[in-house]
């Protein structure tokens, strides 16, 4: 049967979608004598196996698509480190009032009856369009499942356009093709050159080589360019806002996207769009600057691109590293404050009877010198104001809301577990996952920033020190950090203060534990994704309070994965295989990220149902006992006074009674 006569079949077939499994088998699981009750697809993403369909051996590793018909018998058995698939089940019908030619096509070869297996040449286009059709598929709502079935028509097209062309090949897969494509078709997600050449089982750096000698350009600037072809189009042919424009093509912050357009085109985005209608140019003002600068987030399937994977970020891990700003345009907004500072008679914080004094007309005449004091910090000594009056915080919040400092500007959003208490307080708040709003700094106008940062993060304290002085401190090991910036705020005896209250309730936690549960008791400290777990280190800073702080006991499984590991490492990534040698008395699992939405949260833990299906789940001995306690990564993945006082709180309602 030829291809014109099968596609003329796929064309003229009502097609029904049946159901999306994803399976994730370890050694030993197999799958044997299973009767596909319809036409199936069977997309293997992961992992290695022995496939055996309508008696038709296929070896399988890595990505591999393979279709069989109804009654097809099919046995699986996992091999190496297991396997990952969907089983896509559909039914196709032609219509009643076929014609006779359909019939005899139909009679020469089923198409939906077809038993084929293959290493797709493209496998991403087809992993991405699996993942959306089964993300929508399980939301189970009518409109959900109407979108998984235009998906399924999607698939089908691109398997089969894979399928005609497929064959052996000595050259192997062509990457860059496929980096482009994934790039083209996916370029409104984050997206990292790790996270893309994982996908393409090859190294980072091999494929940024690949893609500088073929294309000219890295990843980054490829993804950049696809993105801002986008927006040009988007700016000249609609009425689009432009916080719509940037969140459309990946953008979450419009004023990161305003400065990246221009960086690409020598045009804002406002002017460009005058440009390309022929109109008078407008004032260049990306949006209607508000308390809160941040676009609704996307998918964070991953992160942004070429961003450093690094211990201690911005609270979830993997942590990022702060996207970096021009220091041209840092001075220059620094320029424009202190001219519209200078345009006043009198300052921005001074009140109308202050300004009419005679305190204040002496100050004209004879003015003082500021108050100042050096302080020694984690970036160096820098000298700041000795009773500042307006901060703005950087990842210390919890900090400076223990000591009650005087917060103008802070880093937090909807989700975050600080966010109410910085909105009853009235303190602006605004963050992006991996990058600095420094406009947002700069427009509450501070005398002093607090910021945690990593040692490395040099050109990020120089951008936020060009806006006020700037001192850097720890957030890992807070008690110390809030002492010492204390001190630096003349908040010595209340930073002390805060620490023997925590200091308190810890004693108050471990004695009630112990009462409870005993000296003894073991546990372990997990965070599963779709494909592998993380097993968190008793060193890991957020996870220290479980084990350390609190006394506890961790797995000796998970001790001796340390002992192998480099000091200090957070933990290790494992493949799900591993669970069932968890034999701590408690287990202990957070989902998400930290900067989670409420509904990303709950989202998050609906989909824990997948995971309890899996055999390697139900063998951990602390599931076959029931003691599995769910702790969110809002707080759990970060540190602070109030944090850590909330992950008390979870060990104390997950053991003592």
């Amino acid at each position: 049967m030829n291809w014109d006569e099968r596609l003329l079949l796929w064309n003229e077939a009502a097609i029904k979608l049946l159901d999306i499994r994803c399976v994730a088998r370890s050694p030993g699981d197999d799958l044997r004598g299973y009767a596909l009750p319809s036409s199936a697809l069977l997309w293997i993403r992961r992992g290695s196996a022995r496939v055996t369909l309508a008696g038709t051996d296929y070896a399988v590793e890595g990505f591999y698509l393979m279709h069989g018909g109804k009654g097809d018998t099919l046995n699986i058995f996992p091999t190496g480190d297991g396997m990952a698939y969907d089983m896509i089940l559909y039914k196709a019908r032609l219509p009643l009032s076929g014609s006779r030619l359909l019939n005899r096509m139909l009679e020469r070869g089923n198409p939906f009856r077809m038993r084929c297996g293959f290493a797709p040449a493209d496998p991403l286009a087809l992993e991405a369009m699996a993942r959306k059709m089964e993300e929508s598929w399980r939301r189970r709502t009518p409109l959900d499942k109407l979108l998984a079935r235009g998906l399924f028509h999607q698939f089908a097209h691109e398997w089969i356009a894979q399928l005609k062309l497929h064959e052996a090949s000595a050259d192997g897969p062509d990457l860059v093709g496929q980096a482009v494509r994934y790039i083209q078709d996916n370029y409104a997600q984050p997206i990292t050159v790790e996270g893309l050449a994982g996908l393409l089982d090859c190294s980072a750096s091999y494929l940024s080589r690949l893609l500088k000698k073929r294309l000219g350009t890295t990843p980054n600037d490829y993804l950049t360019r696809v993105r801002m072809e986008h927006a040009k189009r988007l700016l000249a042919e609609t009425d689009a806002a432009l916080q719509e424009i940037a969140a459309s093509i990946g953008y979450p912050d419009v004023y990161y996207f305003s400065r990246a357009f221009k960086k690409q085109t020598g045009l804002p985005p406002l002017r460009y769009r005058s440009a390309a209608a022929g109109r008078h140019p407008v004032q260049n003002n990306p949006s209607k600057r508000s308390d809160q600068a941040i676009a609704p987030l996307l998918s964070r399937g991953y992160n942004l691109i070429e961003n450093r994977y690094q211990q201690g970020g911005e609270g979830d891990f993997p942590m990022h590293k702060d996207l970096k700003v021009s220091m041209a345009a840092v001075m220059l907004l620094c320029v424009t404050l202190l001219f519209s500072g200078c345009a006043s008679p009198s300052g921005a914080n001074e009140s109308p009877a202050a300004a009419g004094s005679p305190a204040a007309s002496q100050s004209s005449v004879a003015p003082q010198q500021a108050q100042t004091v050096k302080v020694t910090h984690l970036m160096g000594e820098t000298e700041i104001p000795a009773d500042p009056q307006r901060i703005a915080s950087a990842g210390l919040e919890d900090i400076l809301l223990a000591l009650d400092a005087p917060l103008v500007q802070a880093q937090s959003m909807e989700g975050h577990y600080l966010y109410d208490t910085l909105q009853q307080k009235n303190i602006p708040a605004s963050y992006t996952p991996g990058q600095m709003n420094y406009e947002a700094i700069l427009d509450a106008k501070p005398d002093l920033i607090v910021a945690y940062l990593l040692p490395s993060d040099e050109e990020t304290y120089a951008s936020l020190s060009k806006i006020a002085p700037t001192v850097v401190y720890d957030r890992g090991n807070w008690q110390t950090s809030i002492v010492e910036l204390g001190k630096a705020l003349g908040r010595e005896e209340q930073a002390h203060a805060v620490v023997r209250a925590y200091e308190d309730k810890l004693k108050q936690a471990k004695e009630a534990i112990v009462e409870a549960v005993g000296s003894e008791r073991s546990v372990v400290f997990i965070r599963p994704s779709s494909k592998d777990v993380q097993l968190f280190f008793p060193a890991y800073a957020y996870t220290s309070t479980l084990y350390n702080e609190l006394g506890l006991t961790a797995d000796a499984y998970l001790l001796e994965l340390q002992a192998k590991e480099e000091e200090g490492a957070w933990g290790k990534t494992a493949s799900f295989e591993v669970l069932p040698e968890l034999t701590a008395n408690d287990l202990f699992l957070t989902v998400g990220g930290s900067y989670d939405m409420e509904d990303d949260y709950r989202n998050t833990v609906e989909q824990l149902g997948e995971l309890e299906k899996l055999k390697v789940w139900q063998e951990i001995p602390a599931v076959k006992r029931g003691q599995v306690h769910i702790v969110s990564a809002r707080h759990w993945m970060l540190n602070g006074p109030a944090a850590d006082s909330m992950k008390i709180d979870d060990v104390l309602a997950a053991l003592v009674p």
